[in-house]
C-alpha cells in the first residue's frame, strides 16, 4: 500500500511538470491568449505542488522563477482580456520568454523519489492552506461603510490571489482523496467572482488613461456601478469564505 501511494505521488508530480513543459513549449511558439491562459494554470499548479512538498524539499530559487515568469505575463494577460472586452488596436505587449526549467525540475523529482514512503505531507499541507485563507480575511476594516472602494479593491485582489493558489492547493487534496470536492467547487467559483472584479478594475485603470469623449466616459460609469454592485454582493457573500476556512482547518 505505501509503494502505492509513493507512486501515485510521483505520477501526480510528473504528469504536472509535463503539462507544464508542453504549456511552455505552446506559449513560446504562440503568446495567444489561450496560451498565455495555459501557461499561468500550469505554473500556478507546479507552484502548488512544490509547495506541497515544500517541508521536505524546498528550492526557493525555483519558485521564485516561476512565480517571476507567471506574474511578468500578467500585463500582457489584461491587454488580452481588454482587447477582448472593448476591441481597439493591438496592444503592442510582447510576451516575456518563459522557462523551461528542465534541469531543477528533474532535480527536484530525484528528491521527492528520496522522500520516505509512508510520509503523508497532506495534513499538514491542509493545515497551511486554511492558515493562509485566514491570514486572507484578517484584514479589519473591510465592512463595506468604513472602507473606501480603493481599499476594499486592494483587499480583494489580495484574496483572489491567495483563493487561486488555495484552489490549485485543493485540487492536490482532492486528487489524493483528501479534503472536499465542495471546497473546490466554491473555490472555483469565487476565483470567477474576483476575477472579473479584477477585470473591472483593469478596464476602469485603462479607459481612465485614454481619456475620451461620452462613449468612454459612458463606459466608466457602468464600470464604477457594477464594481460598486459587485463589492457590496461580496460584502455578503464573504462568510461563505470563512465556512470554507473552518472546514478546512484540521481538527487536532
Amino acid at each position: 500500500m505505501e509503494m502505492m501511494v509513493q507512486t501515485t505521488w510521483q505520477e501526480q508530480a510528473r504528469r504536472l511538470i509535463d503539462q507544464y513543459g508542453a504549456a511552455t513549449l505552446a506559449l513560446r511558439q504562440q503568446a495567444a491568449p489561450a496560451e498565455v491562459h495555459a501557461y499561468r494554470i500550469a505554473a500556478r499548479r507546479l507552484l502548488a505542488l512544490l509547495a506541497l512538498w515544500r517541508p521536505l524539499i524546498h528550492q526557493p530559487g525555483l519558485e521564485r522563477r516561476l512565480m517571476r515568469a507567471a506574474g511578468k505575463l500578467s500585463a500582457l494577460r489584461d491587454a488580452q482580456v481588454y482587447e477582448a472586452r472593448f476591441g481597439g488596436k493591438p496592444h503592442g505587449i510582447s510576451a516575456p520568454r518563459v522557462p523551461m526549467l528542465t534541469v531543477r525540475l528533474e532535480r527536484w523529482l530525484d528528491r521527492l523519489a528520496q522522500v520516505p514512503a509512508d510520509f503523508n505531507p497532506l495534513p499538514l499541507f491542509q493545515m497551511q492552506l486554511a492558515l493562509s485563507l485566514a491570514d486572507g480575511l484578517a484584514e479589519p476594516g473591510l465592512d463595506g461603510v468604513s472602507a473606501s472602494h480603493k481599499r476594499q479593491l486592494r483587499h480583494w485582489h489580495k484574496l483572489r490571489l491567495i483563493l487561486k493558489q488555495t484552489r490549485y492547493g485543493v485540487e492536490l487534496l482532492v486528487g489524493q482523496g483528501e479534503g472536499d470536492p465542495a471546497w473546490l467547487v466554491m473555490l472555483t467559483a469565487w476565483q470567477d467572482r474576483l476575477g472579473q472584479l479584477q477585470d473591472a478594475r483593469q478596464w476602469l485603470k485603462r479607459l481612465s488613461r485614454k481619456g475620451g469623449g461620452g462613449k468612454r466616459q459612458r463606459q466608466q460609469a457602468r464600470l464604477k456601478a457594477a464594481m460598486g454592485c459587485q463589492l457590496q454582493q461580496l460584502d455578503c457573500q464573504q462568510a461563505e469564505l470563512v465556512g470554507l476556512r473552518m472546514a478546512m482547518q484540521p481538527v487536532v
